[in-house]
């Protein structure tokens, strides 16, 4: 990517699909509400052994932290949950799915309005359905670059683009923060598996910063299409990075809002090919 390489970078999120896919959220939503993190000794003591912390079974599933099987049916509470299936009633019919269709009587988030688009009868395989997530997320995931006035300077040539190069890199610009996709995605599964937002928080703040930096930089008229383009996705991630904070509270926003990472992951790198060539060109090392 070159020695100056801008100090935001994305990743793709297809294989978090099946990670978060595989939890919790879409189970119980009517039920569990907002999920806590757990972190001491005492949260996460799991008396009856069947894999699941005493907290989860009385705030979350109302089952009994005491008995491993709380219906009774052979199979543990963890497990049902696991596999779909309400702890609280014996198997084997006893799916466990939130309200869809016109049973759905909000939707204030995309979650509401995708359980809302499938009829009131859908079965729990059909709202994991993985194609019919996919299309919703698609259909409705907006415009990737917002709208952006970026300023420019009258500088030209090889002394223009080098300070320019050197302003737009986080190993050059100390006011820029440097972002990997190693550290979203890692943030992303801390989420995932603690429900714990204070790290993609922090990079939302880097992020953040990093957005109000790069508007407030100039670009040279050679750069200025790079640019344009550097601010706008710098924008989008940080927007979208934002929605993956509240994943436990609206599922399918955040899908789409990993879906506009992945594509803005592209972006990043057509904009590191573009600094390749202005390196090349003006033999910049």
């Amino acid at each position: 990517m070159g020695a100056r390489v801008v100090g935001i970078t994305a990743t793709v999120f297809g294989v978090l699909f099946a990670l978060y896919w595989a939890g919790q959220v879409l189970l119980t939503r009517d039920e569990v509400g907002d999920l806590s993190t757990i972190r001491s000794e005492e949260d996460t003591r799991d008396t009856d052994g069947d894999g699941m912390a005493d907290l989860y079974e009385t705030m979350f599933y109302k089952t009994d932290p005491r008995r491993a099987d709380t219906d009774g049916d052979g199979m543990s509470d963890r497990d049902e949950v696991l596999a779909g299936r309400d702890p609280l009633l014996p198997g084997p019919n006893d799916e466990s799915k939130p309200a869809t269709g016109s049973r759905i009587t909000s939707k204030d988030t995309f979650t509401d309005k995708y359980l809302a688009s499938l009829p009131d009868d859908a079965g729990r395989g059909d709202i994991l359905d993985q194609v019919k997530l996919e299309t919703f997320v698609n259909e409705n995931k907006g415009i990737l670059l917002p709208e952006v006035t970026i300023k420019t300077s009258v500088g030209e040539g090889k002394e223009a683009i080098n300070t320019y190069l050197n302003t737009v890199s986080s190993t050059h610009n100390d006011q820029l923060g440097e972002v990997t996709s190693t550290d979203i995605e890692a943030a992303f599964r801390v989420i995932v598996n603690t429900s714990d937002t204070q790290f993609m928080q922090k990079i939302v703040d880097i992020l953040r910063k990093n957005t109000e930096v790069l508007y407030d930089i100039a670009a040279p008229v050679e750069a200025v299409g790079l640019h344009t383009k550097m601010v706008a996705a710098s924008q989008a991630l940080q927007t979208n990075s934002e929605r993956l904070l509240f994943i436990n509270n609206d599922f399918v926003g955040g899908l789409i809002a990993a879906q506009n990472i992945e594509e803005l992951g592209g972006l990043w790198q057509e904009m590191a090919l573009e600094i390749n060539e202005l390196e090349t060109k003006y033999d910049l090392e």
